[in-house]
């Protein structure tokens, strides 16, 4: 290895290890069920977490807490993984919702962390790029299928609540929102860690995946630029998406220098709340001090 590798090395090193968009101060929590500023009827929450156990569960433990500590009862939240996570396990979550109760008037979260892929567009045939975006539960066997992005949707369709906030950390999951029988829908946003045809980073030196650890953070009360004691969803999609493209391009260049391969990570938002047609409001997530 040459100085010049070796230098490029220890900048790229030196890089990754500076904090972005770090804040200062002390937050303190409120509970969003004492101060609930968009007058939901309640709080659900669904985890999703199959394919990298220790990744995935690093990052959704997070979440969960963050939740909890924001007022979401911990029997309103599902989690499932790996051996919990099949296929049918998945597709069944609008029947948990709907006998837990989960009403149109109320907020649900979705957060999925799962390898991701993409094949040949299949009926109805309505990709741009003719090809079809997929996610991978856990199989028993191998006669158990991938789940589609227009299976996903078909799920999403079955859930009464017109105020979804769905979250993907998976390969490739731009292309979740970009067809157009897709997720795409009012009542919903939807933010993806990658676009259609990019892969998702770890984050190497903190164990879980780069997406959503920027993520959490935002939600924590990073996010909040406009310092009015709320994260929207939106505004944690914002800062999520400078670091993570930022960090990810100097892992591509670190990884093109030993492997010739160059890619980075842009995650992407989908925004139909409250309505397609009226998306100028946003949707508050956290609320702090």
């Amino acid at each position: 290895m040459n100085k010049k590798i070796i230098s490029l090395c220890i900048f790229v090193s030196i890089l990754i290890l500076i904090p972005v968009n770090s804040v200062t101060g002390k937050n303190i929590f409120k509970n969003t069920s004492e101060n609930n500023p968009e007058n939901f009827n309640n709080y659900w929450a669904v985890i999703v977490t199959v394919g990298e156990p220790k990744r995935d569960d690093k990052n959704a433990v997070e979440l969960y807490n963050l939740l909890i500590n924001h007022g979401w009862d911990e029997n309103n939240i599902l989690y499932i993984k790996e051996e919990n996570a099949t296929k049918d396990d998945i597709l069944s979550i609008p029947d948990w919702l709907n006998i837990q109760g989960a009403e149109q008037d109320d907020l649900i979260l979705f957060y999925f962390s799962m390898h991701g892929g993409k094949t040949d567009d299949v009926f109805p045939y309505d990709e741009p790029d003719d090809i079809d975006e997929f996610v991978i539960p856990y199989k028993q066997d191998e006669k158990e299928g991938n789940i589609l992005d227009e299976e996903l949707a078909d799920m999403f369709d079955n859930i009464f609540s017109e105020n979804l906030i769905i979250i993907f950390e998976t390969c490739y999951s731009g292309g979740m929102i970009d067809g157009a029988d897709d997720l795409r829908k009012s009542g919903r946003i939807i933010i993806t860690s990658a676009k259609e045809d990019e892969t998702s980073y770890a984050y190497y030196f903190r164990e879980g995946w780069l997406f959503p650890y920027y993520l959490n953070r935002g939600l924590q009360g990073r996010a909040d630029k406009n310092r009015d004691g709320f994260v929207t969803a939106e505004e944690a999609y914002r800062y999520t998406r400078f670091p993570v493209i930022l960090r990810s391009t100097i892992y591509g260049y670190l990884l093109y220098i030993f492997h010739k391969s160059l890619f980075n990570q842009h995650p992407q938002i989908y925004d139909g709340w409250p309505s397609e047609e009226n998306n100028e409001e946003e949707l508050i997530l956290t609320c702090f001090n």
